[in-house]
């Protein structure tokens, strides 16, 4: 994904500070007398890396494959009712007419890229093979080991101060570590666990650390008889000393977490109270919820750091008079576990989230896998209607209250158990002038980082 924010041109998307920039657009306006469309005045000259200029075609072509009902931006995108295109060499404008208000539309056109319609349609699936855009970087190959891109030295808005930029695929969080303290890698960009981090800045590498967009959960199956109650999620909230695991296992890196939304966002409820840990009290709400003696699996990935939090985790709870059973798997057989609900307890990630809506995709009942991501199955009527009027809210500050009653209905029912934000890391080379760390954890920074 951050490899496609470099390789294609969207409309519009989100920019370091989580801000909403213009790429393809150079002016947007949303007028509701207008029957509720929003226009956009697109920027002249937009080639792709092939050298065809993009055209009406293209545009129009990119839309319709970003909607079809097989696309996983679908439902995202699902507001807009009819989308009308004119494009040339001088420029050209896009006006999206809406079945309804919707506040995330701006924030949903970002994933949506500009595709070349003629070689989509020939290359079929194997498009992403050899995929070419009309963003800053142009793709050149791809194996096991490497992803390299060079240079579009003649985009006329966004041209690259590097000739080229190589990625490396380093599985092994150690080797990585390896590489970056010899040299060997330039810029390692939330890639190292929190000690190696620390390690690599007392040695002299540029480190940025910064409040990000990530927050670490488990996810609860509400399916599962042990934790259909509420007091049964509430005691094993209350049992897990989340400031311990920050402090040792973390390096300070993170703060204790209420909502899935970040403090720093603009719906945050900051009225949340932070959990605080009791042991003595959290034993007494295991036995009152009859859980003292039951035995719980906790599913986690097979990283290094998802383990290590798990064991800690997994030994927290046991203090309570719990029996935790732990497995880790590696990501693609969780994952499938996850999205069947193959699982009672699962450390989890929420990964990027800008948007209040967010609390739809992950807790509306329609949202359950295939369909979106509520994966533990959470049901809840009332939460059901915040959400969906939600999004139809055009005044900020209307919507602002709104989303704070759905972040405090969800705080309390604990369909999830929140743990952690992360701070983001960008460890960089003294080589590298001007990089700047966007909280998006984008790589978009490369497009004005320069090289001695």
């Amino acid at each position: 994904m951050r490899l496609t924010n470099l390789i294609f041109t969207s409309i519009v998307r989100l920019g370091p500070d989580m801000e909403i920039i213009g790429e393809a657009a150079s002016r947007w306006s949303y007028a509701s007398q207008a029957k509720d469309t929003y226009h956009f005045d697109l920027r002249p000259g937009l080639k792709f890396h092939d050298g065809n200029a993009v055209t009406k075609e293209d545009i129009e072509f990119s839309f319709a494959e970003y909607r079809k009902d097989a696309s996983p931006f679908a439902s995202a995108l699902s507001a807009i009712d009819t989308v009308t295109v004119t494009y040339g060499p001088s420029g050209g404008t896009l006006d999206l007419k809406l079945k309804k208000f919707s506040a995330t539309l701006l924030t949903d056109l970002s994933p949506v890229k500009i595709l070349p319609a003629s070689k989509v349609k020939a290359a079929g699936d194997d498009f992403g093979k050899n995929p070419i855009g009309s963003g800053p970087f142009k793709f050149v190959s791809a194996d096991a080991n490497e992803i390299r891109l060079d240079a579009n030295k003649e985009n006329p808005y966004a041209a690259p101060t590097i000739n080229s930029a190589s990625f490396k695929i380093v599985r092994e969080e150690n080797t990585r570590f390896l590489k970056v303290m010899k040299g060997e890698l330039d810029l390692a960009q939330q890639e190292l666990p929190p000690a190696k981090v620390n390690e690599l800045e007392k040695k002299g590498l540029t480190v940025y650390k910064y409040p990000g967009l990530s927050m670490t959960y488990l996810l609860v199956n509400m399916n599962d008889p042990t934790l259909k109650s509420k007091e049964a999620r509430q005691a094993l909230s209350a049992g897990i000393n989340r400031d311990e695991i920050i402090r040792f296992k973390l390096e300070g890196m993170a703060q204790v977490a209420t909502s899935i939304l970040p403090p720093h966002n603009a719906y945050y409820d900051g009225t949340l109270t932070i959990p605080t840990y009791d042991l003595e009290k959290a034993r007494a709400m295991v036995k009152a919820a009859g859980l003292e003696g039951k035995e719980l699996t906790l599913k986690t990935s097979n990283s290094t750091q998802a383990i290590e939090n798990g064991k800690v985790i997994a030994s927290q709870l046991e203090k309570l008079g719990l029996k935790l059973n732990m497995q880790s798997f590696e990501w693609a057989t969780f994952f499938a576990d996850v999205n069947k609900g193959n699982f009672q307890l699962a450390s989890m990630k929420w990964v990027g989230t800008t948007d209040p809506d967010i609390y739809r995709t992950a807790f509306h009942s329609a949202q359950v896998p295939p369909k979106g991501r509520n994966r533990g199955g959470y049901v809840n009527n009332k939460l059901d209607q915040l959400v969906d009027s939600g999004n139809e809210i055009q005044d900020v500050r209307k919507r602002i209250d709104h989303y704070k009653k759905v972040q405090r209905l969800v705080y309390e029912d604990l369909p999830i158990i929140p743990l952690w934000y992360e701070y983001e890391t960008a460890v960089v080379s003294p080589k590298i002038k001007n990089f700047q760390a966007a909280k998006t954890g984008d790589y978009t920074a490369l497009t004005k980082v320069s090289k001695e």
